[in-house]
């Protein structure tokens, strides 16, 4: 059968999103398709997209990632898309398909899953051009400014003639030195995160240490207040206001969050549970099917201890058993609230300042009876939900998000549209998480920045790259060196036209003899007297510089590459030990040769390979090129699909 191409494009016309599906040739859906019935596709893609997307940039190995694009051509010689002339197309979802004409929709496999930059009319033709979902992610990580609009003692939001329309403190990781943002001078007030934090290690006053307490402070004490991330100083300070912060907080005060029909959860008479039914939103046989009647307030909750007057958010992944279904979630039975809960998995949400020491989160009936599954409560301070943490005997005790993957993913759910596990590749983030494993980070944003920005600074601390699958699910990974275990295998009967590439790196791609990485940063850099005559030398040498240092080196390199240059990184790191690993795994990685190759294949070749992806190993056998008879293990890290010329361009380093 031939091969032909299905688009779902979501558009926003005549208020509402509507979607409009388009092929390359005629097709339908089966009616009895169990997703799509009776569905019919126009057939009015004039060519399929051209696509490109690389790790890091043509030619790098390293730096920021960068997000794919590409192009779709549509006939309009009917005026068929005039009628959408006026329509939002920006930043709406896209999906292409690739399958065989005459296939049920089962055969046909997602290639791509991404959003829509901008469209061009031309004449006869539509032209829309296509980003992944990286684009998502040029936006700024906040969206809030601080108001200036403090009327004395009252209010947290600073003067005008401090902080106004200053973006609100970030403060993510172990952060040294983060200068507090002065929230309300009249009451002392000084912000260090926008949102519950795990703790303020430490505040000084011009670099003098205060003394931090529980109760009211007095001059040279602080009280912390973790739910909104500030501090109240006990007398005026004499000069700049630093902290060390353990930053945005993570926690999860159930027990069994994913196991329903353990007795932590209370059941009401008529609720019926049955254990691991269905797979859940983390890929696992771990969700259960619920059963809750039509009583008004019948359900199923778990009683927890809070702490009165604060906020805290409860959050569960939902989906209906079949159809569509009412519920209501909430801190307390008599505050939930009511959501519409369909077939496909979404992860709802309440917050709730609570008046009691304790809270029964749950689900329950509003009066009629629903059939559910459920996986992955949560309860935790602040308003937010962040990342989910399956808990089992005991809940997860506060903590801060540190560890890179962990970072990665707490503002992903909580500065952007994405919702955890549903749009995260989990393997990545879990082997990430067992990589990196005791690794910390410290970022601190007081500074306008995209959520790129920041995904940029984390991956570059530790040599990953960040990326979205072919199904748009947000991936990590570091980029090693072969491990010798390839997914595909590409022979010279099947790659055409292979090239060895210079680097687009500073050296053009000779090996580095060094490798010096920057750790702990100062966040505000002090001396002379802006620091107080008590700050002893050892921490005004600390304030002094912006970084530590480590080095590793291979000075006999240069005997062999003259030309070879430093590999200079400042990163987040925030341990010494962590840091010089780093250095050393660098090394080993860029101070010997390593080849970037491109080679072409057709597109039945690539998609009979298995279509390999930004990140997985592959392998290239050719007697004929270099020393690669019996075959070089490689990373991809580039893909251009260009299905009009028939071409499939693979960029891979090894």
């Amino acid at each position: 059968m031939p091969i032909i191409f299905l688009a779902e494009i979501a558009l926003y016309h005549d208020g509402a999103e509507r979607l409009l599906r388009l092929a390359t040739h005629d097709y339908r859906t089966a009616p009895d398709d169990p997703d799509r019935p009776d569905a019919a596709y126009r057939p009015l893609i004039v060519e399929p997209p051209s696509f490109r997307a690389h790790a890091f940039g043509d030619g790098r190995i390293g730096g920021a990632s960068r997000s794919g694009a590409g192009e779709l051509v549509l006939n309009n010689a009917d005026r068929f898309f005039d009628r959408y002339v006026g329509a939002g197309w920006d930043g709406r979802a896209f999906r292409l398909y690739r399958g065989p004409h005459g296939g049920r929709f089962s055969d046909f496999a997602l290639i791509f899953r991404g959003t829509m930059e901008q469209v061009e009319w031309r004449d006869l033709h539509l032209h829309l051009f296509l980003r992944d979902r990286q684009a998502q992610f040029d936006v700024p990580i906040q969206n809030e400014a601080y108001a200036g609009d403090n009327i004395g003692p009252a209010g947290n939001e600073g003067s005008a003639a401090d902080i106004k329309d200053r973006p609100k403190l970030l403060c993510y990781g172990l952060c040294h030195n983060v200068p507090l943002a002065p929230l309300n001078t009249a009451a002392l007030r000084y912000g260090a995160h926008t949102g519950s934090i795990f703790s303020v290690d430490a505040v000084f006053d011009r670099g003098a240490p205060l003394s931090k307490v529980t109760g009211t402070p007095t001059a040279g004490e602080y009280r912390e207040n973790v739910t909104e991330g500030f501090v109240t100083l006990g007398g005026s300070p004499a000069g700049s206001i630093t902290a060390t912060v353990s930053g945005e907080r993570l926690e999860n005060l159930f027990l069994w969050s994913e196991q329903f029909l353990n007795p932590a959860w209370v059941k009401h008479a008529g609720v019926t549970v049955e254990n691991d039914v269905l797979a859940g939103p983390n890929g696992g046989l771990t969700a259960e099917r619920i059963e809750i009647p039509a009583e008004t307030g019948a359900g199923f909750r778990q009683s927890v201890s809070v702490t009165a007057g604060q906020a805290y958010t409860f959050s569960i992944y939902l989906r209906s058993v079949i159809g569509r279904v009412s519920a209501g979630i909430g801190i307390n039975a008599a505050s939930a609230e009511p959501v519409q809960i369909d077939e496909e998995w979404r992860r709802f949400r309440i917050t709730e300042t609570v008046e009691a020491g304790s809270v029964s989160p749950g689900v329950f009936s509003l009066g009629s009876a629903a059939s559910l599954h459920a996986w992955g409560a949560q309860i935790e301070l602040g308003g937010v939900a962040k990342n989910a943490i399956v808990t089992g005997s005991t809940a997860h005790p506060s903590s801060y998000t540190a560890q890179p993957a962990d970072m990665l993913r707490t503002i992903a759910v909580t500065r952007s549209a994405l919702v955890d596990y549903l749009d995260f590749d989990h393997a990545d983030f879990q082997r990430m998480n067992e990589q990196m494993a005791g690794v910390a980070l410290g970022l601190f944003i007081d500074q306008e920045m995209t959520i790129r920005d920041a995904f940029d600074a984390i991956c570059a601390s530790i040599g990953a790259f960040w990326f979205f699958t072919r199904d748009g699910r947000l991936a990590v990974r570091r980029l090693d060196a072969p491990n010798g275990e390839p997914v595909a295998i590409f022979t010279r009967d099947r790659a055409m036209n292979p090239r060895l590439l210079s680097s687009n790196e500073a050296g053009g791609g000779l090996p580095s003899y060094r490798v010096v990485l920057g750790w702990r940063r100062n966040w505000m850099v002090q001396s002379g007297d802006q620091l107080a005559g008590g700050v002893p030398a050892e921490r005004r040498a600390f304030l002094a510089q912006e970084y530590r240092t480590v080095a590793a080196a291979n000075p006999a390199l240069r005997e062999i590459h003259p030309l070879s240059q430093e590999t200079r990184r400042m990163t987040l790191l925030e341990n010494a030990d962590d840091s010089a690993q780093e250095a050393d795994r660098l090394l080993a990685l860029v101070g010997v040769r390593r080849d970037l190759i491109e080679f072409d294949l057709t597109p039945a070749d690539y998609f009979a390979a298995g279509a390999p992806w930004i990140g997985d190993e592959i392998a290239y056998r050719d007697p004929r090129f270099l020393d690669y008879a019996a075959g070089r293990p490689l990373i991809l890290l580039g893909v251009a699909e260009d299905y009009a010329a028939g071409r499939v361009t693979l960029q891979a380093w090894g």
